[in-house]
């Protein structure tokens, strides 16, 4: 483990705010030469606004944004703007030093107070949800800044023994923990509203089942036709296909040399399927960890199966080759193409499954000293 594990962190905050997995297109309303009273309203005001001569809003989607609708700024910083959509929809206004996420109903009429310099300070009058968002922004920059803290603390260390990168570990980790929780106890506030679907969003890098089926419930009774809801619920069935104690699907990949090599066929052993990719640094580095772990138990019925998201097969190879990864190996060279990161649920690497004897999961995510104390609970040594 090194810094990237802060990095990977920080950068999973810093892009919250643009992890959605829905799908929708919304329509561009920017030609203002006759005026249409339908759809939603934003009137608004920067102030400070020296230098910025036009702003836009825009939806998000999965695929980044979508472009509603632009307008000019007066001298005295107003601007208006309008769009048209098919139901309660999450927004972006962009500025240099952060975004705004707001969210806008089919005919909402907001009205909004900004300073740049300033974005945590900004108003929206009378709308209870876009309240709610904001207390969430503030939730999550709060733990933006310790987390800037903790690696502006490590960052000025070059070289760092083992003591210094697991405390690391600990110090980004009990922040995740902290983090996870404060959005719990947020969201348990809220009644009627869309926010607690955003905060979903902020619960990485390991999807929170119990809490993700507590959203789901919520929306799906009241809001079963938004994009979100549906989106949010599908997500839940996936996730619930590999959680701890459902059977493990299978995976049925090629080897280095061609042959068919599969999760089923390791019936009857304890087995790790680590996800991994020659490119992926993170990865690279835990492999020594996997292989003094597989040389102590696979006499004792322990086994990996590496799933590599490559794409290049040479460097595939030569990853496999050089780290000594001595386990089967199985790739289908489609990098997050490949359709067992959407069957396992995958968004990012390093990730391990761990599976018993039977083929169901026991437990996800475990590295390091994680993994060497699960294996030592379940060998006796």
């Amino acid at each position: 483990m090194n810094l990237r594990l802060g990095n990977t962190f920080y950068a999973s905050l810093r892009m919250t705010y643009l992890l959605f997995a829905i799908s929708f297109l919304a329509s561009s309303c920017s030609n203002k030469e006759v005026e249409d009273t339908s759809g939603f309203a934003l009137k608004g005001k920067i102030a400070n606004a020296s230098g910025i001569k036009q702003i836009s809003i825009q939806e998000l989607t999965p695929g980044g944004l979508n472009m509603i609708d632009t307008g000019l700024l007066d001298a005295s910083g107003n601007f208006n703007l309008r769009g048209k959509l098919s139901e309660k929809t999450f927004c972006i206004l962009r500025f240099e030093k952060g975004d705004i996420v707001l969210l806008v109903d089919t005919n909402s009429q907001l009205e909004i107070n900004i300073d740049p310099a300033h974005l945590d300070q900004y108003t929206v009058a009378n709308s209870k949800e876009n309240d709610e968002l904001k207390q969430l922004y503030l939730l999550n920059n709060e733990y933006l800044r310790k987390s800037e803290e903790i690696s502006a603390r490590f960052t000025s260390n070059s070289t760092m023994d083992s003591k210094t990168e697991e405390l690391i570990r600990f110090c980004f980790d009990s922040l995740q923990d902290a983090h996870k929780n404060a959005i719990k106890a947020y969201v348990g506030t809220l009644t009627n509203s869309m926010v607690p679907y955003f905060a979903t969003t902020f619960l990485l890098p390991e999807p929170d089942l119990p809490f993700l089926e507590a959203i789901d419930k919520l929306l799906y009774a009241n809001y079963s036709q938004s994009k979100y809801a549906i989106q949010l619920h599908q997500k839940v069935e996936n996730l619930a296909k590999t959680a701890d104690g459902s059977m493990a699907p299978d995976i049925v990949l090629n080897d280095p040399f061609g042959k068919t090599v599969s999760l089923s066929a390791l019936r009857g052993k304890i087995v790790l399927v680590d996800f991994w990719a020659s490119w992926c640094g993170p990865c690279r580095d835990e492999n020594p960890n996997n292989v003094i772990l597989y040389n102590k138990y696979k006499n004792a019925g322990f086994e990996i199966f590496g799933v590599s998201l490559d794409e290049n097969r040479d460097a595939w190879i030569g990853a496999i080759n050089k780290d000594k990864l001595l386990w089967q190996q199985g790739s289908d060279l489609q990098k997050w193409n490949s359709p067992i990161v959407s069957l396992y649920n995958i968004d990012a690497i390093p990730t391990t499954i761990l599976v018993d004897k039977e083929g169901k999961i026991i437990a996800r995510k475990l590295r390091g000293k994680e993994l060497e104390a699960k294996l030592k609970e379940i060998f006796g040594f």
